[in-house]
């Protein structure tokens, strides 16, 4: 696979895509090869079976949810396995949030937005964990801690009225039933941010009362770890975990004038990353690096009179800033395991391309040919050797996510699903 700037990249002319659709869903799906030329996207099933299985054994499979029910998938697509179904009684309702238990055993989803269940590969049983209380469809998001069999469930409520406000909890739950889950009661009432969870479950850090503070989930009472009050919150802006949960990265100020600071989690070692007197942002994502030193970001080119953005990185121990892309329109940015690349996807939603960074050589390779639309996600298998992501077919009116995985280098791009069914959200799944 061929290597160019991303400047000539962006000008280099795309053709149209072509992918045959997989067939209809069931417990254990086996696909025929077709016939005729191939395309350059790979269609399920074309791979033989020894290199089916090597593939799948190298990188992992993958789970998924199509609209109300569960898979999990190889690499190849050549045949796809039944995780979870929909009770019969509400067969309609979706299924939106997936989180596997680090050991691969445990499979924690959320149901018709308010409901979460655990799927346990040994037992092959699905257990109700969670029912929300909320007067109105709540928000929920799951992750497990660092010890694989506590299940952490966050609940964002909308007031019920104009005269209240609306809440936040963090449950904590055994995963064998109703009876063991339990809300974490030392969290105050008067939360102004999102919960966010430290990467090893051990602490939630939030917004209140104009500081930051961490709270352990041993019920420890929230610690405050700033010093001065500031705006920490601003258009929904994040308190961004480093992935050894020693750090924390935020933007203060108010929006879109924010600068973007980092702090060790106990309030120490503040330091500042963006000097610049007018630094603006118009997305506030912050991507840490594995090596939980370094920092992705969205800066925007040129404020007000351009909507475009460039990605830029940030020594987070040094304060050394390097701008990475040209100015234009990105998304969708995950870091690969070993800290060595950055995907990403460039252009305008109707019309993108997915893009490799190698950070060593800085140069970018794009591992899709055809156009694509509404990218919302890359995701990189733990060995650093495939990208998974979803992604709907550009100029169609199905607006359908279709899940692909490809090599960094741009080989063996394949599609996994079809445009027939919506694929959203997607995971890799621990072996």
């Amino acid at each position: 696979m061929f290597e160019l700037s991303l400047m000539a990249l962006l000008s280099q002319p795309v053709a149209s895509l072509t992918v045959v659709p997989s067939p209809t869903l069931a417990n254990s799906i086996q696909i025929s090869p077709p016939s005729g030329q191939a395309n350059s996207i790979s269609s399920p099933g074309w791979l033989a079976t020894d290199a089916a299985t090597a593939t799948s054994e190298e990188a992992g499979l993958l789970s998924f949810a199509a609209v109300n029910t569960v898979f999990s998938i190889r690499l190849d697509g050549a045949e796809r396995q039944l995780l979870i179904s929909p009770p019969a009684e509400n067969s309609e309702a979706p299924l939106d949030e997936l989180a596997w238990a680090q050991d691969g055993q445990q499979l924690a989803a959320v149901y018709n937005y308010g409901e979460v269940y655990v799927w346990r590969r040994e037992a092959n049983t699905i257990t109700p964990v969670f029912k929300s209380q909320c007067t109105y469809q709540p928000s929920l998001d799951l992750a497990w801690t660092a010890e694989k069999s506590t299940l952490l469930i966050k609940e964002f409520c909308n007031a019920p009225t104009s005269s209240s406000t609306d809440s936040r909890r963090l449950y904590i739950s055994d995963a064998q039933g109703l009876e063991g889950t339990r809300q974490l009661s030392t969290l105050p009432d008067d939360i102004e941010s999102d919960l966010y969870l430290s990467p090893n479950g051990e602490q939630v850090a939030f917004v209140r009362a104009g500081h930051i503070y961490r709270a352990s989930i041993d019920g420890t009472p929230p610690q405050q770890v700033t010093q001065e009050p500031g705006i920490y919150s601003a258009a929904g802006s994040p308190l961004a975990w480093s992935p050894d949960s020693s750090k924390l990265a935020f933007y203060e100020g108010t929006y879109p004038n924010q600068k973007l600071y980092v702090m060790d989690a106990n309030g120490r070692n503040r330091r500042l990353l963006t000097p610049e007197p007018n630094h603006q942002i118009y997305r506030s994502r912050l991507f840490w690096a594995p090596d939980s030193r370094r920092l992705a970001f969205y800066v925007p080119h040129d404020p007000p009179y351009s909507n475009e953005e460039v990605i830029k990185l940030v020594d987070t121990s040094t304060g050394t800033l390097k701008t990475l892309t040209v100015p234009g329109f990105y998304d969708a940015l995950s870091w690969s395991p070993d800290g060595q690349k950055l995907a990403f996807a460039s252009g305008k939603i109707e019309d993108q391309t997915v893009y490799v960074m190698d950070l060593s050589t800085e140069k970018f390779i794009p591992v899709t040919e055809e156009p694509l639309a509404q990218v919302l996600q890359t995701q990189w298998s733990t060995n650093s050797q495939w990208i998974a992501f979803s992604a709907e077919l550009a100029n169609q009116d199905l607006g359908n996510q279709i899940l692909y995985t490809v090599r960094p280098d741009g080989s063996e791009l394949r599609s996994l699903t079809s445009p027939d069914e919506y694929v959203y959200p997607f995971t890799w799944q621990p072996q």
